[in-house]
């Protein structure tokens, strides 16, 4: 009899939490969405929380003869869990046929993926992203460059201790010329694939409802019409009284690196850390990097 109800109630547990079955046998995309990142409060002592960052690593400005060494020092001094790098090489003769990713990512003790824009003196060059936590799949989507440099949109995703969901990261870097067409339709062909007119479900299902972040060198400070394009989807990570100037580093006017974080979410910006001061920030002098200073949040997951 004590058999017969250790199995009963065994029936009982499951069929409280549908979830767990429902999720990978359903077809229907309207369940599996609402089942891979269902809408919830966390109580204050469970919010999970992460550290992130992006950093153009000044490639171009250096004639992409980066100090590696020194650029994967700054990384670990920000302390993130994940940093999106702009303006990387891979394997070109300009920078001795180095993979820089791979090289920054291993002294600076992460994981990595490259993201190819272009082909460039016998190698790549194009974007990265680091985690500290391996990097499940990643995806590189050619943005809408006009007759300019083509530049990308990189996707990973990422899972996170503590986090009952996925990250998907978005990683990019926009166009510099003046006149923002180009900047805009780069911004607009994001926000599509939020919007879900991509149909990646095959890819990376269910991202319409997931974590999403955007970090990236948009070559847009926040108050020009590309950055109030994002934010029909994103929320821009701001704090009070934070100087978001990052570019030129030597003496910052320009806030052209941000990031952004899903409109489907809801999180506390427990600190944003922009060292764009002259002065050294754990151990750094950020001026002498790079010539964008990183942005560097560390945020806390309030409602998923």
């Amino acid at each position: 009899m004590k058999k017969n109800i250790f199995v009963l109630s065994l029936i009982g547990m499951f069929s409280l939490f549908p979830s767990l079955s429902a999720a990978t046998e359903s077809t229907d995309l309207v369940e599996t969405q609402y089942y891979s990142s269902p809408n919830k409060v966390y109580e204050k002592n469970e919010q999970p929380q992460i550290t992130i960052a992006n950093f153009n690593i000044a490639g171009g400005l250096r004639k992409h003869k980066v100090d590696l060494d020194l650029v994967s020092k700054a990384i670990k001094a920000m302390g993130a869990d994940i940093v999106t790098l702009e303006e990387v090489d891979q394997n070109t003769t300009r920078s001795d046929n180095l993979d820089q990713a791979k090289i920054i990512a291993e002294k600076a003790g992460m994981y990595y993926v490259f993201g190819k824009a272009t082909e460039m003196k016998g190698g790549n060059y194009g974007n990265a992203i680091l985690s500290k936590y391996p990097i499940e799949k990643t995806k590189v989507f050619p943005l809408p460059s006009g007759n300019f440099e083509q530049r990308i949109l990189m996707l990973s995703k990422i899972n996170v201790p503590g986090f009952d969901s996925p990250i998907y990261v978005f990683n990019t870097h926009f166009d510099w010329h003046e006149e923002d067409d180009v900047r805009m339709s780069q911004a607009r062909f994001i926000n599509s694939i939020v919007f879900d007119d991509l149909d990646l479900d095959d890819e990376f299902p269910n991202l319409a409802s997931s974590i999403m972040l955007l970090l990236g060198d948009f070559n847009s400070v926040k108050n020009d019409r590309v950055v109030k394009e994002f934010e029909k989807y994103w929320n821009l990570v701001k704090q009070e009284n934070v100087d978001t100037r990052t570019w030129p580093a030597g003496n910052p006017g320009l806030d052209l690196d941000h990031i952004f974080t899903s409109r489907n979410q809801i999180w506390n910006v427990e600190k944003l850390v922009i060292p764009n001061n002259g002065e050294e920030w754990n151990g750094i002098s950020w001026p002498l990097v790079s010539d964008h200073i990183p942005v560097i949040a560390k945020l806390k997951l309030i409602e998923q």
